[in-house]
């Protein structure tokens, strides 16, 4: 129960507090350990199979070692010191929740946005989004962060919950003997995810090195990008019953259905799709990558064009999904105090 504990208290700290730079972060420690076997393997593979080999390795080697580090934090810890355990706990619980940072740094666009400079705009987005910004107009920049945001709710926040989530149900079901996955899932799904961001491309130099870590993302990210997009589409339909405008919940549905699997990505169109629907506009795009034209169908059939206003708006339409998440946790942690 302390483990589920832990976690309801990381999750809530992340609605109020962002991730500060200045201090040691469990996600720039799974990135440093990928960056590591990545030189490491390079120096050792060349040939096109090897490189497969060594992406299999990374991929391996991260999730073996971050799953037992969890998993002597959940339990050696927790037997040296128990308050030592918990504290510790709910730190790196906040740490692989991203809805703080998320509206921080998306905040940081809308307000350079709004007072008209264009180069902050373009900076501030460039520290969000992997597509090049230099010459993007301020609806462009737009559009990018409320992609960025749709996106990132599910790899950013449903995600690492689905899977404290799962491995919580898993502990009731097992009489709570497996309660230490409540932490391990989520921590090997965010070395998962931050593989997958940092070696998980299409081009010439990760097409190979990263093939295992962007197929195992899609893999785990499947389940939680499709629940991503039903918590929104509830948030969405009480929200257009309290501005008496149910054709923005009908958009949402119909973009959904429509355009889920437009995206290259069979998960980040989910959520993508859900919100270009509620806006009444369309996503995506061709974009430019390392000076490279993308070329990529759009997302949604409305034409109304977006505010900074839709920043807000959409952060506030996460939040509210995210209360929705709580309410979920707080109904398992009623049926665990239920049960014990």
């Amino acid at each position: 129960m302390i483990h589920y504990l832990a976690f309801i208290s990381g999750f809530i700290a992340d609605f109020f507090i962002r991730d500060f730079h200045e201090l040691p972060h469990i996600v720039r420690f799974i990135g440093s350990s990928i960056s590591v076997l990545e030189k490491f393997f390079r120096k050792k593979f060349k040939s096109k199979s090897g490189l497969l080999f060594a992406g299999f390795l990374i991929v391996l080697f991260n999730i073996l070692f971050w799953g037992y580090l969890a998993y002597f934090i959940d339990i050696v810890i927790y037997r040296i010191n128990f308050y030592l355990g918990f504290v510790l706990e709910c730190f790196l619980f906040f740490q692989i929740f991203a809805k703080a940072s998320l509206r921080y740094e998306s905040m940081k666009v809308y307000h350079a946005i709004r007072s008209g400079n264009i180069d902050e705009s373009r900076k501030f987005l460039s520290m969000i989004v992997g597509r090049d910004t230099d010459c993007l107009d301020f609806e462009q920049i737009t559009k990018a962060v409320i992609e960025t945001v749709a996106e990132n709710m599910s790899d950013g926040i449903v995600a690492p919950w689905f899977y404290a989530t799962l491995g919580a149900v898993i502990a009731i079901c097992s009489d709570m003997k497996f309660s230490w996955l409540i932490f391990v899932l989520p921590i090997v799904y965010k070395a998962v995810n931050t593989m997958d961001s940092m070696i998980g491309y299409k081009d010439e130099k990760y097409f190979y090195i990263g093939k295992t870590a962007a197929k195992l993302d899609d893999v785990v990210n499947f389940l939680p990008a499709r629940f991503s997009a039903f918590i929104l589409l509830i948030v969405i339909f009480f929200v257009s019953l309290v501005k008496n405008n149910t054709q923005m919940f009908r958009n949402s549905v119909h973009a959904f259905f429509k355009y889920r699997y437009i995206h290259s990505s069979p998960n980040a169109g989910q959520t993508e799709s859900v919100i270009a629907g509620f806006f009444n506009t369309k996503l995506l795009g061709d974009a430019y990558y390392f000076g490279k034209l993308v070329k990529k169908r759009s997302i949604g059939d409305g034409n109304e064009h977006v505010s900074a206003d839709d920043i807000v708006i959409l952060n506030n339409i996460t939040y509210l999904s995210y209360l929705v998440l709580l309410i979920i946790n707080l109904i398992i942690g009623g049926i665990v105090c239920f049960i014990l």
